[in-house]
This record gives structure tokens, sequence and C-alpha cells, in this order.
């Protein structure tokens, strides 16, 4: 075995007798890192399954690395909820655009049997409204807009916990990159020392008493 495996075989986590999967060793630390994220009816084996790519991905050394590996899944878990969020949220805006267009004071270029028409579709599917507003010559970026500012305090709300949990996570990243540096550095300091130390005996086994005279 040279030098460096034997380093890097003394720094790998170490497997109990067993030999627990990487999957069993996360398991084993749910108590410990506290309930999931999880809400009723969201898919918890997808959460299962992303949490165990990222974290063979990272390769936790430690507790640390485990708790910085919890935190990112779970805020890119919360993420991603934000973000379905505020897609239901628009939708919601869109309805709302859609029958302030079928109110005919507010749409004078529509008639009443148009307007009609339009809830008719909406009471079907708001795809199907949308089209309808769109065949008559209703263009769609209004109707966003619409949306948009029948629900910008709810969009801004959802926009801010966004960047708020990016910003933490992104700093998550770079704490874990700076680990693995310095776990870097410490094998590269260790290897350095048991070299340095083996080729200091070696000097000295190799080296011929001197004869007397």
């Amino acid at each position: 075995m040279t030098t460096q495996s034997h380093v890097r075989q003394r720094l790998r986590p170490s497997k109990n007798a067993k030999g627990r999967s990487k999957t069993e060793e996360s398991q084993t630390l749910e108590p410990l890192l506290g309930p999931t994220p999880l809400l009723h009816g969201e898919d918890g084996a997808g959460y299962r399954a992303f949490y165990q790519t990222f974290r063979n991905q990272v390769g936790p050394h430690d507790l640390i690395d485990e708790i910085y590996i919890r935190d990112v899944v779970d805020q890119t878990w919360e993420i991603h909820r934000l973000r379905q969020i505020r897609i239901g949220t628009m939708r919601k805006g869109q309805v709302q655009a859609v029958r302030q267009y079928t109110d005919h004071n507010a749409s004078p270029s529509m008639n009443s049997k148009q307007c009609e028409a339009v809830r008719n579709k909406l009471a079907s599917s708001l795809e199907s409204a949308l089209a309808c507003l769109e065949a008559l010559g209703v263009p769609l970026w209004d109707i966003n807009a619409r949306a948009f500012k029948n629900e910008s305090e709810m969009l801004f709300d959802i926009d801010q916990n966004i960047i708020r949990l990016e910003v933490r996570r992104n700093y998550i990243f770079r704490e874990i990159e700076r680990r693995k540096a310095g776990l870097a550095k410490k094998i590269t300091q260790i290897v350095s020392s048991i070299e340095d130390n083996e080729d200091s005996k070696t000097i000295s086994l190799s080296a011929s008493p001197a004869k007397e005279g």
C-alpha cells in the first residue's frame, strides 16, 4: 500500500462491523437531524431520493457535513415548494383577470354573448378560458400583467423568501467546499509528514557507520 493510500484509508469514515450502506447510515441520523420539511401530500420518496443523491455526491466526513447536507436539501425542497406556490398564485391571478374581462363594464370591446362564452369556458378550465380570450383578440401578456397586479403582494413575499433561502443555501455550498479544501490540505500535510519521516529513516538506515582509525 502506498503512503497516499494509507493516509486516505485513515481519514475515510469508518464502517461498523455490519458494513452499513450509505442509505442505512443516513437513516440513523434522522432522529438527530430532526423531522423532514415534508407537508401532507408532498412526495416523500422524491425527497428521500434527492437527499440520498446529494449526500452521495458530497461524501460526508463527519457530523458537521451531515448537518450542512441536510440544510441544503431542506432549503432546496422549500425553494421548490415556493416556486410551485408561485405558479399557483399566478394561476389564481389569471382566474381573476379572466373574470375581470367577463365584466362587460371592464371590457367594453366584448359583448355580453362573448363574456358569457368566456365564463362558460372558465367553468371548464382556466386554459380553455385563456384560449377563448386569445381568440377574441385579448393578448396573453395582458392577462398575465393583470394576474401579476392582482397577486403582486403575495408574489413579492414569495420571491423574497426564495431569495432568502437561496442566499443561505449558497453560503452552505461555500462552507462545504471550504471544508473539503481543508480536508485536502490536511491529507497533503499528513502525506508530506509521513513521507519525510520515511525518507529520514531510509537515509539513517542506508548511512554506513564511520570506521574508527
